[in-house]
């Protein structure tokens, strides 16, 4: 008898990574890859481990114990930042802050109050919860936009409110026996009772389905399970929807939460699979091409390209998930019951598709990559080694994809990928920028916003052809619900790809870009954050006492107003978890500005104004400018249209403000600009119609052309403005 590499992990009390390499090296004596998949010996023992241990790993923390008793042996900062997957600043200032509880003298942590710190994070009791540890948290979620089909939600919906843990073991009898419901659906023949689950009668009549099965209940000892606490789960029933990923649901709803934020696994919406689908549809005819999802899930790309006439022996698809590698199996047998068992097998294997994949190159690579994925320190040297994008520190897994993806391309392939909108612009990107640059020509590109359920991060779908030229001509873009086709080749930067922009909007940047004689506020300005306190509540007051004053926070900003406030706070700079120098709040003039809106809006404060993180500070020293002609620039639709197409961003970070352009005019021309700022400031009326008339004055200092201008007012048509009354651009 033979175990999988999830079994062997729990057996040996080790990763399932590690049990992969030790099979790797041959260090686990009988082990054989089968299609892709190790098989273990169930005899097998755990071999020696020649590494250096770390002082501490999550299997160490004692199971038990109270977390107020002192404890003999204790935890160094690093061990802790290990196990709660935050950075050692974060945990300095939990523990300044008193959420983290740490020994002064020695500088440890017991290791039974982390234990116990630990299982309140998982079950979400922890006031940690909700900052930068999110990847322990627990639990499962109903994934409702995966599939349309009300039914299938109506009834996964019932089971996860029946149960708060379902085992492996019985998440797989489970997904078996609605695959068989799935089966029968398709007009197969089944078994009429239950013995299936003994292994007593065959599943079905098929004689593939069945081997599929076994696959999935693979060492299952049915005899431990206690199979009275699943079975009214025997008796719903869910429906068969052709062009959707039914078993994927029902495995992506009951696995745990927190299992799919370590892996980065968050699987494709049925609608955005069938975008990218139709992307892909309109570059070429896919339909004899062969293709390959290189981190599949259960399928659910397949699924979609089976529903467009793809040939089943021209698809390809790997994942590091064994279950869901059986699913994808399943799910494309239903829909091809011609497949023999070494096909589905040999097409579809289970494995780290960065570190060992098929041999053959395919004419389209798609799907949606992981992200987040947190890699061990022996997966980053190896890819060190074998990746560019790959990185010390901080290697994202979507990177490494968009690099694996093309190396699996045929000359002149197509690859389609799901990734975060960040790949387009963050620093963090830049190495995978220049690979996408120097090796492909850009095909289409479609901004989808907050796609995923429950992750608050914009995604687009991207899509690349093979060709060496970096061309953008031709590239078809969708964004915020607008086609359209880029007709020329434009200049492609790799600190930010802009492809958000139509012809128009992307001329009109160019000629801002280029105005004459343009100063900027790099190295020429001082930045400063907002007040962390760490806990607003503890430290913000809504009436004022002694000893407070007045704090702002970004809503308080808007263009050229600050608005009556009711926030007040006691300046302790020692006891909150940042803070800038004094001089900067304390500062004779500065500007202040909201740090999350859609539009720039800055106002002018005078009054040594303290404010929040979510109102930050900048400080104009361009020799020869005024501090409110800036303020004027800043405040323009012309700055509005430049750092919104530039970085499509609601966040303004420092380097958007450093990079917009600020023409120098003459002295007498500054004048007249700062003399209207100052009505504007000092106006107690409607300021629509003088913001206008500064406006105007703007966009002839960046010598706009009538064609510009309109080309900026309809970009911004609908935005708010944030003038002191509100009025919409």
């Amino acid at each position: 008898m033979y175990i999988s590499v999830s079994d062997a992990a729990k057996k040996f009390n080790i990763s399932k990574r590690r049990v992969q390499i030790l099979c790797e090296q041959g260090r686990i004596e009988g082990a054989n890859m089968v299609s892709g998949v190790w098989l273990i010996p169930d005899d097998a023992r755990k071999p020696a481990d020649r590494r250096r241990k770390r002082p501490v790993t999550d299997d160490e923390i004692p199971s038990s114990g109270n977390h107020g008793k002192s404890d003999s042996k204790r935890l160094t900062m690093e061990e802790v930042c290990d196990l709660l997957s935050i950075s050692s600043a974060t945990a300095k200032n939990w523990v300044r802050l008193g959420k983290l509880r740490m020994d002064s003298d020695s500088g440890t942590f017991s290791k039974a109050y982390i234990e116990h710190l630990l299982a309140e994070i998982k079950n979400g009791s922890s006031l940690l919860k909700s900052r930068r540890n999110k990847k322990n948290v627990s639990g499962k979620a109903l994934y409702k936009d995966y599939i349309t089909n009300g039914n299938n939600h109506e009834t996964i919906g019932k089971i996860l409110d029946s149960y708060e843990h379902i085992s492996e073991a019985e998440l797989r009898i489970i997904l078996a026996h609605f695959a068989i419901q799935l089966y029968r659906q398709c007009g197969g023949k089944v078994s009429s009772d239950r013995k299936w689950m003994q292994r007593q009668t065959p599943v079905s009549d098929n004689s593939v389905f069945n081997a599929l099965i076994s696959d999935l209940l693979n060492n299952i000892n049915i005899g431990s399970i206690d199979l009275c606490r699943i079975s009214p789960v025997f008796d719903y029933q869910i429906q068969f929807v052709s062009s959707e990923d039914t078993l994927g649901f029902i495995y992506l709803s009951l696995r745990d939460l927190g299992h799919r934020k370590q892996t980065g696994a968050y699987y494709t919406p049925a609608g955005t699979v069938n975008m990218l689908i139709d992307s892909l549809s309109a570059c070429l005819d896919f339909k004899d091409q062969t293709i390959c999802d290189p981190c599949c899930g259960t399928g659910n790309f397949l699924i979609g390209l089976l529903g467009k006439g793809v040939n089943a022996s021209n698809l390809y698809g790997q994942d590091i998930d064994e279950i869901s590698i059986l699913l994808t199996r399943i799910n494309v047998f239903l829909l091809n019951q011609d497949l023999s068992k070494e096909q589905l097998d040999t097409q579809f294997v289970c494995g780290n598709t960065l570190e060992d994949t098929f041999s053959k190159t395919f004419s389209i690579v798609l799907g949606n990559p992981p992200w987040g994925y947190t890699f061990s320190k022996e997966e980053t040297a190896y890819l060190i080694k074998h990746y560019r994008t790959a990185k010390q520190k901080g290697s994202e897994s979507y990177d490494l994809f968009i690099e694996k993806g093309l190396s699996l391309l045929t000359e002149n392939g197509y690859l389609a990928y799901i990734v975060p909108k960040a790949v387009l612009s963050v620093n963090s990107h830049l190495r995978a920028r220049e690979l996408m640059r120097s090796s492909t020509s850009f095909k289409f590109v479609s901004y989808l916003g907050n796609v995923f359920s429950g992750v608050q991060c914009p995604a687009i779908i991207l899509g690349l052809q093979k060709d060496g030229q970096g061309q953008t001509k031709q590239c078809r873009v969708l964004f915020e619900n607008k086609e359209f086709t880029i007709s020329k080749n434009r200049e492609i930067n790799a600190s930010e790809f802009s492809f958000h922009m139509n012809d128009d909007e992307y001329d009109c940047l160019y000629a801002i870009d280029s105005v004459p004689d343009a100063r900027y506020l790099a190295c020429n300005a001082k930045f400063a954050l907002g007040i962390v306190t760490g806990n607003n509540k503890k430290y913000i007051r809504d009436k004022k006492e002694d000893g407070f004053e007045t704090v702002l926070k970004g809503s308080d900003i808007f263009r050229y107003s600050i608005k009556d406030i009711n926030n007040y706070i006691q300046f302790t700079p020692n006891a909150f978890q940042q803070v800038a120098s004094e001089e900067m709040y304390r500062a004779e003039e500065k500007l202040l500005y909201r740090f999350i809106c859609e539009v720039p809006v800055f106002a002018y404060d005078n009054c040594q104004t303290l404010s929040l993180n979510s109102c930050n500070i900048l400080i104009p020293q361009i020799e020869g400018m005024d501090i409110k002609y800036v303020l004027a620039v800043l405040n323009s639709r012309v700055s509005a249209f430049f750092i919104n197409k530039k970085f499509n961003s609601v966040k303004l970070l420092r380097s958007h403000i450093e990079s917009m352009p600020i023409p120098a005019i003459s002295a007498e021309r500054q004048r007249k600009i700062v003399k209207k700022t100052d009505h504007i400031l000092n106006s107690s009326e409607d300021i629509c119609g003088l913001y206008e008339e500064l406006d105007n004055d703007i966009m002839e200092i960046f010598c706009l052309s009538q064609k510009h201008r309109d080309t900026i007012r309809a970009a911004l048509s609908g935005k708010n403005l944030f003038l002191p009354d509100k009025q919409i651009l």
